[in-house]
Protein backbone atom coordinates (compact mmCIF):
# COMPACT_ATOMS: atom_id res chain seq x y z
CA UNK A 1 0.00 0.00 0.00
CA UNK A 2 1.23 3.69 -0.69
CA UNK A 3 1.91 5.79 1.74
CA UNK A 4 -1.06 8.18 0.46
CA UNK A 5 -3.49 5.23 0.92
CA UNK A 6 -2.80 4.74 4.39
CA UNK A 7 -5.49 6.35 6.75
CA UNK A 8 -2.86 6.53 9.91
CA UNK A 9 -0.61 9.02 7.58
CA UNK A 10 -3.35 11.19 5.96
CA UNK A 11 -3.27 14.58 8.00
CA UNK A 12 -5.52 14.95 10.53
CA UNK A 13 -8.24 17.51 10.55
CA UNK A 14 -8.81 19.45 13.86
CA UNK A 15 -12.18 20.13 14.15
CA UNK A 16 -12.52 16.52 14.12
CA UNK A 17 -12.52 14.62 17.49
CA UNK A 18 -11.64 10.86 18.11
CA UNK A 19 -15.21 10.52 19.38
CA UNK A 20 -16.68 11.93 15.98
CA UNK A 21 -14.21 9.83 13.97
CA UNK A 22 -15.35 6.56 15.42
CA UNK A 23 -18.91 7.67 15.00
CA UNK A 24 -21.29 5.86 12.16
CA UNK A 25 -20.74 8.24 9.40
CA UNK A 26 -24.34 8.89 8.81
CA UNK A 27 -23.84 10.77 12.86
CA UNK A 28 -20.79 12.84 11.92
CA UNK A 29 -22.58 15.64 10.47
CA UNK A 30 -23.13 18.65 12.57
CA UNK A 31 -25.61 21.18 12.53
CA UNK A 32 -24.06 24.21 14.30
CA UNK A 33 -21.08 23.60 12.02
CA UNK A 34 -23.16 23.67 8.77
CA UNK A 35 -24.97 26.61 10.31
CA UNK A 36 -21.92 28.33 10.59
CA UNK A 37 -20.52 27.64 7.34
CA UNK A 38 -23.66 29.19 5.59
CA UNK A 39 -23.60 32.33 7.67
CA UNK A 40 -20.09 32.57 6.51
CA UNK A 41 -20.92 32.02 3.17
CA UNK A 42 -23.76 34.44 2.92
CA UNK A 43 -22.07 37.06 3.88
CA UNK A 44 -18.97 36.26 1.57
CA UNK A 45 -21.13 35.69 -1.45
CA UNK A 46 -22.75 39.33 -0.44
CA UNK A 47 -19.63 40.72 -0.56
CA UNK A 48 -18.25 39.55 -3.75
CA UNK A 49 -21.83 40.37 -5.26
CA UNK A 50 -21.46 43.94 -4.08
CA UNK A 51 -18.01 44.35 -4.99
CA UNK A 52 -18.32 43.19 -8.39
CA UNK A 53 -21.46 44.40 -8.97
CA UNK A 54 -20.30 47.90 -7.77
CA UNK A 55 -16.58 47.89 -9.59
CA UNK A 56 -17.82 45.67 -12.85
CA UNK A 57 -14.92 45.19 -15.65
CA UNK A 58 -15.36 46.44 -19.09
CA UNK A 59 -15.50 43.32 -21.60
CA UNK A 60 -11.92 43.11 -22.45
CA UNK A 61 -10.89 44.48 -19.78
CA UNK A 62 -8.83 42.98 -16.68
CA UNK A 63 -10.98 42.14 -14.53
CA UNK A 64 -10.33 44.27 -11.18
CA UNK A 65 -12.86 43.61 -8.81
CA UNK A 66 -12.57 39.42 -9.36
CA UNK A 67 -8.73 40.04 -8.41
CA UNK A 68 -8.97 42.42 -5.72
CA UNK A 69 -11.66 40.24 -4.00
CA UNK A 70 -9.83 37.01 -4.67
CA UNK A 71 -7.18 38.50 -3.43
CA UNK A 72 -8.33 40.01 -0.30
CA UNK A 73 -9.55 36.91 0.46
CA UNK A 74 -6.32 34.50 0.43
CA UNK A 75 -5.11 36.82 2.88
CA UNK A 76 -7.62 36.61 5.16
CA UNK A 77 -7.16 32.89 4.91
CA UNK A 78 -3.02 33.42 5.58
CA UNK A 79 -4.23 34.84 8.86
CA UNK A 80 -6.57 32.69 9.35
CA UNK A 81 -4.82 29.34 9.21
CA UNK A 82 -2.24 30.92 11.89
CA UNK A 83 -4.49 32.32 14.40
CA UNK A 84 -6.91 29.02 14.12
CA UNK A 85 -3.92 27.02 14.34
CA UNK A 86 -1.68 29.16 16.87
CA UNK A 87 -4.21 31.20 19.08
CA UNK A 88 -7.80 29.50 19.17
CA UNK A 89 -7.07 25.92 19.10
CA UNK A 90 -8.96 23.09 17.61
CA UNK A 91 -12.54 23.67 19.16
CA UNK A 92 -13.58 26.82 17.39
CA UNK A 93 -15.98 27.49 14.60
CA UNK A 94 -13.94 30.20 13.04
CA UNK A 95 -12.27 27.75 10.52
CA UNK A 96 -15.37 26.78 9.48
CA UNK A 97 -17.07 30.64 9.70
CA UNK A 98 -14.24 32.62 8.32
CA UNK A 99 -12.60 29.51 5.67
CA UNK A 100 -14.91 27.50 4.41
CA UNK A 101 -17.89 29.86 4.67
CA UNK A 102 -16.83 33.33 4.31
CA UNK A 103 -13.78 33.24 2.66
CA UNK A 104 -15.13 30.05 0.69
CA UNK A 105 -17.68 32.45 -0.72
CA UNK A 106 -15.60 35.14 -1.79
CA UNK A 107 -12.98 33.79 -3.64
CA UNK A 108 -13.90 31.54 -6.67
CA UNK A 109 -11.22 30.15 -8.41
CA UNK A 110 -14.43 29.41 -11.03
CA UNK A 111 -14.86 32.86 -11.40
CA UNK A 112 -10.72 33.31 -12.35
CA UNK A 113 -11.49 30.43 -14.75
CA UNK A 114 -14.69 32.11 -16.39
CA UNK A 115 -13.25 35.09 -16.71
CA UNK A 116 -10.10 34.19 -18.25
CA UNK A 117 -12.13 31.62 -21.00
CA UNK A 118 -14.13 34.96 -21.83
CA UNK A 119 -11.26 36.93 -22.63
CA UNK A 120 -9.34 34.69 -24.72
CA UNK A 121 -12.50 33.92 -26.26
CA UNK A 122 -12.79 37.33 -27.52
CA UNK A 123 -9.28 37.49 -28.66
CA UNK A 124 -7.65 38.81 -25.42
CA UNK A 125 -5.69 35.52 -24.93
CA UNK A 126 -2.35 37.34 -23.42
CA UNK A 127 -4.19 39.37 -21.03
CA UNK A 128 -6.21 36.10 -19.91
CA UNK A 129 -3.03 34.53 -19.68
CA UNK A 130 -1.71 37.55 -17.85
CA UNK A 131 -4.86 37.31 -15.30
CA UNK A 132 -4.54 33.89 -14.75
CA UNK A 133 -0.87 34.51 -13.93
CA UNK A 134 -0.95 37.12 -11.41
CA UNK A 135 -3.90 35.83 -9.59
CA UNK A 136 -2.41 32.59 -8.73
CA UNK A 137 0.81 34.66 -8.26
CA UNK A 138 -0.85 37.19 -5.89
CA UNK A 139 -3.05 34.84 -4.12
CA UNK A 140 0.01 32.69 -2.85
CA UNK A 141 2.17 35.64 -2.56
CA UNK A 142 -0.40 37.25 -0.12
CA UNK A 143 -1.65 34.15 1.93
CA UNK A 144 1.86 33.58 2.60
CA UNK A 145 2.13 37.21 3.96
CA UNK A 146 -0.96 36.76 5.89
CA UNK A 147 0.49 33.60 7.22
CA UNK A 148 3.75 36.47 8.21
CA UNK A 149 1.76 38.89 9.39
CA UNK A 150 -0.50 36.67 11.55
CA UNK A 151 2.79 35.40 13.29
CA UNK A 152 3.92 39.01 14.06
CA UNK A 153 0.78 39.55 16.28
CA UNK A 154 1.43 40.06 19.79
CA UNK A 155 1.05 36.72 21.70
CA UNK A 156 -1.75 36.06 23.71
CA UNK A 157 -1.66 33.55 26.59
CA UNK A 158 -3.63 31.34 24.47
CA UNK A 159 -1.09 31.13 21.60
CA UNK A 160 2.06 31.25 24.44
CA UNK A 161 0.37 27.76 25.98
CA UNK A 162 0.23 25.86 22.74
CA UNK A 163 3.71 26.94 20.87
CA UNK A 164 5.53 26.77 24.51
CA UNK A 165 8.55 24.37 24.14
CA UNK A 166 7.56 21.46 26.88
CA UNK A 167 10.23 20.79 29.36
Amino acid sequence: MSQGADPSRWPVDPDVTADDAAAPRHTLIDARRVAVVFAGGLVGGCARYEAVTHWASAAGRFPWSTFVVNTVGAFVLGVLVVVVSEVLGPSTYARPLIGAGFCGALTTFSSVAVQFDELAAHGHLGLGCGYLFASLVAGLVVAATGVWFARRLPPTAARRALTAEPG
